[in-house]
């Protein structure tokens, strides 16, 4: 027996690491049944153009959180410019499938007529308007 077992020994190592490879193979591959969450993106000094209805806008913030595919959110001093106004404000939450931007921060607005200063504001971009909250203050360029 122990002959037997001196000669074959050398065939019954390379048999049990051949098994060893195909186990560690089956398994490596086996698909996880575990569910993953999808994380929150953000980006830190983000400036950018969005494509919209009415035209290019290109905003920024200090920090962009990505809330969704659809809506983000520009955390700190942001902005929104494009060929009709220049928004800069705090904290705005942009809706990219209903166009619309809005923050409860203070905000100012420059445009071709002048300055406007707001508590915040709602921005319906596919509409063209531009809804202000608090105490309004325009100033003329003239």
């Amino acid at each position: 027996m122990s002959k037997f077992l001196k000669e074959n020994i050398f065939n019954f190592l390379i048999f049990l690491l051949l098994s060893l490879q195909a186990f560690m193979y089956y398994y490596d591959n086996k698909p996880s049944s575990k569910v993953y969450s999808q994380k929150s993106m953000s980006v830190e000094n983000f400036s950018s153009i969005v494509l919209s209805k009415s035209g290019l806008t290109k905003i920024g913030s200090d920090k962009l959180n990505k809330i969704d595919e659809d809506q983000f959110f520009l955390q700190g001093k942001s902005y929104l410019e494009n060929k009709e106004y220049k928004i800069y404000g705090e904290d705005i939450s942009i809706n990219l499938i209903e166009e619309i931007s809005h923050s409860k921060k203070s905000v100012q607005v420059i445009n071709s007529m002048g300055t406007l200063e707001a508590h915040g504001f709602k921005n319906i971009d596919s509409e063209g308007k531009i809804y202000f909250d608090g105490i309004v203050t325009f100033k003329s360029h003239e």
